[in-house]
Parts: structure tokens; C-alpha cells; sequence
């Protein structure tokens, strides 16, 4: 999913190099939409096109061309190869997406909300904020193109919401339908008559559906009720029936083609099937991970796509079986004031090379950058999500605020709590020791109430054997803690376990950021103003450090590494200073606000990001920036890490000189995974380069293989067919 936003929302700082958007981009916007053949399935995000194949799952494309934010995409009804977007700027782009090759680009000089392609002919219609009887209205307008691309608008209907969900299209646009709050609106389009309806009570709609074949119309609500309305375009009060089993707002619904059966989705994480004229008939798809917030069904309605408020997309059958599930960054959808978006922030596992952050709610996730895929899930807490708790009385659960990994990737540590403001804070401090046998990690020491109050800090000791490896933790009551292994063997069994070693405080102050350094014999911890030294092995005190004039608590704290470790980084609110730790003198301070700080351990490089979204990246050795990128995100940045290059992509990553060694990534509070590389241009390219992947295969070698015997075989064919028939039906011109 990885994304070019230079033409977005970041601008180039330089001639070639650009903000990137790695992973977690938002996928749930809009609806996604099958292919005709139903082999694809097309996800907008953000200004391009993600083309999943629907049967192995694997990104096959990427289409990118729009500048703002794609609000639709329509099969073309004229040729079922190609795609028609439309992105918020007005801008109408046709695609052979099977080569990623644009057709054909034209602009409508407005604001757009929402796209469509209803009728036969050669006319798109969309929502726009548009002047209506000189008042300021969200219109539904019609745009018919001639032969000489002259362009007839039409308008058709008022008082719309900026939702695709708000708007439906019956009997091959034969009417159109739209809801808005309590009312409905359904608009003839041969005698532009219109027939209006209230809802009654205190509920509101949420979304709308056509019959394929007869007039009919499903509506869902926010009490959970499905309404079929009939007649409704001939009598001001139509017949209705009732589908009610959602408890929750209804967010999806959408009919099969034949009209047989009727799908919905909503916030209990349940598919529901419902078969028309057996109302009572259901049948239920359930614990699907997350609130479902899209619904999507094939052309042939073989096929399902649901689009969950994690960031995933599952692909399911009409038995309501998951087939794929489309899953980059898990978003953490369960947000609460306690813990924060991203409590864990980026950690790095050298054992599977993988990315591990907060996922699920009491859960870590392993994600690859290399393939933008999350390699698993790690369930830490072990409790239940209850779905639809009010906002009024939200329920509190227990979040992983604290994780760290030893070098060698055989022991995880992590920091659990639930803290609802009223009762005793619940922490737990759990070591996980990784077992070959099962390829995961499993619970080796739980240690209940470690600190008396919030841990701030958890990391191992680097450079520490195997066998006898050291965690620290640092807490708001003042103590921070050394962890060892213990001989824990009885007569019923061999183990080892974890138990505290030493405690140390400084005077009464909190402790709260700590730091070990390259070759572990030292560790910095912080208590507000000063940055203290310690021996870990014997917890011995050897210097305090302060800085001077400065009453702001300390924020970051880093060492140096390799040629660099004589260094000590500290940040404030306000600075950054940089001590030399054999002279205990300041070395160089400069006046910065950083938000989220990473030092690169190949490297003595540290990058800094401040409040504005400014990138600073030094030598510990100098104050003046090897390298400085103005508004790298469009909302604060949480968390930064360098990923060796050595490991991801063989030293491949990057072209800029600093990330020779590493590669810089970091994530804001939306959840994107952002990162600095050279910009490349295409406009449809391909997941990987080299062989194209013909006919939707999977990308895997040998996908890859058959794809270039099949296109070596049939060359010749295709000149043939240049010759005889013209060109194929993907270079054909657009009416």
C-alpha cells in the first residue's frame, strides 16, 4: 500500500525526494468495488487505487494519477475493463486497469462528494455543493457528454447528504432515491417527479438500497431497523415492512442481484443475510473482528466486501465463508484517554524483521514494511471487546502501553494497564519467551503490580548474554526497577523466571524516560530535570546531569552509537542538549520542539521531529542538520524508528545518504506509517518490478514465472491480432 503523497498533502523538499506513506493508510473511506469478472477488487486510498486480486489476496497494483482525494469509481458500463475515478477536485479519469494505462482525463470545475454511473449512455452523475434558487445546496447534478464533448448538465435532486451511502439508483436509474436525516427522497428521472417520506420517531437514517429488479427500497437506521418500502413513488404512504436484529446502527446494506437476498452490516461485527419474502430467515456471519463500516457485494453476488474500522477489508462468500482478508496496519479503533493512539510506539523485532506496534485492543501486531502485510497478531491481555458500548459509560479495558524485545529477539517483555479513574490501577508486568516449536511468543513470567503507579519506560540491557539478560522499568512512583533471570527449578520441573533484581530512585522525583547505552554497561534514567547515570549490574549512581537555566522536565533521552557513544541526547520541551559523557560537559544544545526522537543504531545519526512536523536528523557530533524536511505529516507524529537496511531490502531502501544504513520510518495519529525516500514516477505501476503480472496471478515466483511463459507465448498472437482486428479492447477509445 505503499504511496507516493508528494502531489497530496506533503510537498518534494528537493528535486526527487518526497514524504512516502508506507503502510496504514485509510482504506475505509469509500466502498470498495469488484471487478465485473469479480477477480479484482479496487480500494481508494487517498489519491490512488489499490487492485487486489480477489482469490489470492495479493496487492497486484497500485493506479496513481489523481492529485486530491479519490470519492469514487465505476466500472465503465461500455467497457467492463475499464475503471472511471473521480476525485474531490472534480477530476474524471479512465483506466485499462488491467495495464494500468489512462484513457481518457476531464474535469468538472466543482467540488465533488460522491461519484456514480447508473445509466447506459455516456453521462456520470455525482454530489457537489451547487447554488440552487440562490441558496447554498448539496445537489445531485447529471453530466452528458456528446459526441463533440460538449457537456449537458442536469439537475436532479436537493438536500443531500456528502455521503455515497446516502443515495441510491433503482432499476437501472430508472429513479433515484436519497435519504437525509428522517427524510427520503425519491426522484423519477423520465417525469422528474418526486415523492418525499418522513421516518417518524426519534430515529435518522443511515444508509439506502435499491432493488435490482423491482421498486423497492431498504433502509437502515440508527435504532438497527431495516425498513422495505414499496410504492413509493405512487402514494404518500407506502407499504413497509421491518427487518429488526441490529442493535446498533445499521451502516451497510445491499441487495444481491437477483434481489433474492439482502446483506447488512453494523457496529456488532456481524454479516447478516436476510432472504426476501422469509423475513424471519437470517443467517449470520459473526465475530468478524471490528465494527463493519462498507459493504460491498459482486456483480455476480458470489462475493462480499466488508470494510471493518481496523483498516482490514474481508472478502467472504455468498455461504458466508471468509475467503482473504486485506489487512496492512491494524488501527486501533478502541481509543482511550488512559492509554493513548499509540501507547506501545514503533518497536523493532530482529527476529522476524517485523514492525510491532499496538493493534487490536490488548493486542501487538507483527508488520512487515517490506510487504505491507501484518504478519500476525500476539494477543497479550487475553479479554473480551464487547461491540456498541455507549458513549456515555464507555467500557474501560486493559491496553499494552509497554513493549520491548532483547537483541536477539528470544524474550519480549510488556506493560499492561486498565485504569478507569476510580478504582486501583491494574498492571502487569509480563516476560514472553519465544518457542520454535509453536513459532511464537509464550507467557513465561506475569508479575502483578510492578510499580505502584504508570510505567513510563521498558527496555532489555543490549550486549547482555543469552542466558542472563537484564530489563529495566521506570514508574511514577519515583522507582525504577531492574529485572534478571532466576533458576526457578523445582522437583516437577526446569524452568527460568523473571524477578526483580535491585530498585533504584533519585531523591522523590518520578521516573520516567530511560536509556541504555551501545554496549549496555551504562543506563540514563530521568527524573524531571536530571539525567542520572547508572551501573545496571550493581545499580551504582555515577553522575547526575542537568541542564542549565532550564526548568522544563526532560522528555527523550538517548545515547549515541558507534562512534558516537561518548554522547548523551536529552530533549525538553523546548531543546535538544547533547552532553559528552567524558567530560560531563555540553557538548552542543539547539532550540527545538521534538515530538518523537529515534537514533539510528548502524549509524551516530538521530533523527528529531518537532511539534510542526519539521524532520531534523544530526550527527551527535554537530549541531547543524545533515538533513531538515518541512511538514512531513498532516497531523502529529507519535513515534519514530530507523529499521536496518541490512535486514529490510538488502540496503535497497533508500538513496539518500543519511538511511545508507537505515532506514527512517514514523507514524502520526492517524495511523500512517510515513517515511523519506526518492520520488518515482508512474502512473499505474506494478507491486514489483521486472516480470508484469498478467491475467491477475499471484505475486509469488512462481505466479511470476507462469506470467512470463504465458506472456512469452502469446506475442506473436497478440501482433497478429494488431493486424487483423485493430487494437485490443484495453487501448480502446472512449467514446
Amino acid at each position: 500500500m505503499a504511496a507516493s503523497m508528494e502531489n497530496n498533502v506533503h510537498p518534494k523538499i528537493g528535486p526527487d525526494i518526497s514524504v512516502f506513506m508506507k503502510g496504514g493508510s485509510n482504506m475505509l473511506g469509500f466502498r470498495p468495488l469488484f471487478s465485473r469478472d469479480s477477480k479484482c477488487l479496487f480500494i481508494i486510498q487517498g489519491s490512488s487505487i489499490l487492485v487486489y486480486n480477489t482469490n489470492s489476496g495479493e496487492h497486484i497494483r497500485q493506479l496513481c494519477k489523481h492529485t486530491q482525494q479519490i470519492v469514487g469509481i465505476q466500472i465503465y458500463p461500455r467497457n467492463h475493463l475499464q475503471l472511471v475515478s473521480c476525485s474531490s477536485d472534480g477530476t474524471v479519469i479512465h483506466w485499462d486497469y488491467t495495464d494500468g494505462v489512462v484513457l481518457k482525463e476531464y474535469n468538472l470545475q466543482c467540488k465533488v462528494f460522491a461519484f456514480f454511473m447508473p445509466f447506459e449512455d455516456n453521462s456520470i452523475c455525482f454530489i457537489t455543493k451547487n447554488k440552487y434558487k440562490d441558496e447554498e445546496n448539496i445537489v445531485l447534478l447529471r453530466v452528458r457528454f456528446s459526441a463533440n464533448e460538449h457537456r449537458e448538465k442536469r439537475f436532479l435532486m436537493k438536500n443531500l447528504l456528502p455521503d455515497e451511502k446516502s443515495i441510491t439508483f433503482g432499476n437501472k436509474g430508472e429513479y433515484v432515491a436519497a435519504v437525509n436525516g428522517e427524510k427520503l427522497y425519491a426522484y423519477h428521472v423520465k417525469t422528474e417527479s418526486i415523492r418525499r417520506h418522513l421516518l417518524g420517531g426519534d430515529r435518522h437514517f443511515t444508509c439506502i438500497a435499491a432493488h435490482p429488479t423491482e421498486t423497492c427500497l431498504a433502509t437502515g437506521d440508527d435504532s438497527g431497523r431495516i425498513l422495505l418500502w414499496y410504492n413509493f413513488m405512487i402514494v404518500n404512504q407506502p407499504a413497509k415492512s421491518v427487518l429488526h436484529w441490529h442493535s446498533l446502527p445499521v451502516t451497510g446494506i445491499s441487495f444481491t442481484v437477483e434481489g433474492s437476498h439482502l446483506y447488512s452490516v453494523g457496529g456488532e461485527n456481524v454479516l447478516v443475510k436476510w432472504t426476501m419474502g422469509q423475513t424471519q430467515h437470517r443467517e449470520f456471519l459473526p465475530r468478524l473482528g471490528a465494527p463493519i463500516k462498507h459493504l460491498s457485494i459482486s456483480s455476480d453476488s458470489f462475493m462480499l466486501a466488508t470494510c471493518h474500522l481496523d483498516n482490514s477489508i474481508q472478502i467472504i462468500s455468498s455461504h458466508l465463508t471468509i475467503t482473504q482478508v486485506i489487512q496492512g496496519i491494524t488501527h486501533n479503533h478502541v481509543k482511550q484517554e488512559s492509554s493513548g493512539t499509540l501507547p506501545v510506539g514503533l518497536v523493532y523485532d530482529s527476529r522476524s524483521a517485523a514492525l510491532v506496534l499496538n493493534g487490536k485492543v490488548g493486542h501487538l501486531q507483527f508488520y512487515s514494511v517490506q510487504t505491507d502485510k501484518q504478519l500476525y497478531n500476539l494477543d497479550i491481555v487475553g479479554q473480551n471487546v464487547v461491540s456498541g458500548a455507549s458513549q456515555n459509560s464507555p467500557i474501560i479495558y486493559t491496553e499494552v502501553e509497554r513493549a520491548a524485545f532483547s537483541d536477539s529477539g528470544q524474550w519480549l517483555a510488556t506493560v499492561q494497564r486498565r485504569a478507569d479513574g476510580w478504582s486501583q490501577q491494574e498492571i502487569s508486568l509480563k516476560f514472553w519467551q519465544y518457542d520454535n516449536s509453536s513459532q511464537t511468543y509464550l507467557l513465561n513470567t506475569k508479575v502483578d503490580l510492578p510499580h505502584m503507579e504508570k510505567v513510563n519506560k521498558l527496555l532489555f540491557q543490549p550486549g547482555s548474554a543469552v542466558n542472563t539478560p537484564l530489563a529495566v522499568t521506570t514508574s511514577d512512583d519515583t522507582k525504577f526497577k531492574i529485572w534478571g533471570l532466576v533458576d526457578d527449578t523445582d522437583i516437577y520441573r526446569e524452568r527460568n523466571c523473571w524477578a526483580c533484581e535491585s530498585c533504584g530512585y533519585y531523591k522523590s522525583s518520578a521516573a520516567t524516560e530511560a536509556a541504555f547505552s551501545d554496549d549496555g554497561s551504562l543506563l540514563a534514567v530521568v527524573f524531571d530535570q536530571m539525567a542520572t547515570l547508572w551501573t545496571p549490574e550493581n545499580n551504582a549512581l555515577k553522575v547526575a546531569l542537568s541542564i542549565p537555566g532550564c526548568q522544563d522536565n526532560i522528555r527523550h533521552v538517548l545515547f549515541g552509537n558507534k562512534g558516537a557513544a561518548h554522547l548523551l541526547l536529552s530533549g525538553t520541551q523546548t531543546k535538544l542538549v547533547v552532553w559528552n559523557l567524558l567530560t560531563f560537559c555540553i557538548e552542543w544544545c539547539v532550540e527545538l520542539q521534538v515530538v518523537a526522537l529515534a537514533g539510528d543504531p548502524m549509524s551516530d545519526l538521530v533523527a528529531g521531529i518537532t511539534k510542526d512536523s519539521t524532520l531534523y536528523v544530526y550527527r551527535l557530533g554537530s549541531s547543524t542538520p545533515v538533513y531538515t524536511h518541512e511538514n512531513v505529516s498532516t497531523s502529529p507524529v507519535l513515534s519514530a524508528i530507523f529499521l536496518p537496511n541490512a535486514l529490510e531490502w538488502k540496503r535497497k531502501s533508500s538513496t539518500l545518504l543519511w538511511q545508507q544504513t537505515s532506514q527512517l520510518y514514523f507514524m502520526n495519529e492517524n495511523q500512517e506509517l510515513l517515511t523519506i525516500n526518492e520520488s518515482s514516477g508512474g502512473v499505474g505501476e506494478a507491486r514489483e518490478q521486472g516480470v508484469k503480472i498478467e491475467g491477475n496471478l499471484p505475486l509469488t515466483p512462481f505466479g511470476q514465472l507462469l506470467a512470463k511463459k504465458t506472456k512469452t507465448g502469446v506475442e506473436s498472437v497478440q501482433r497478429q491480432r494488431h493486424v487483423q482486428l485493430g487494437n485490443p479492447g484495453s487501448d480502446a477509445v472512449i467514446d
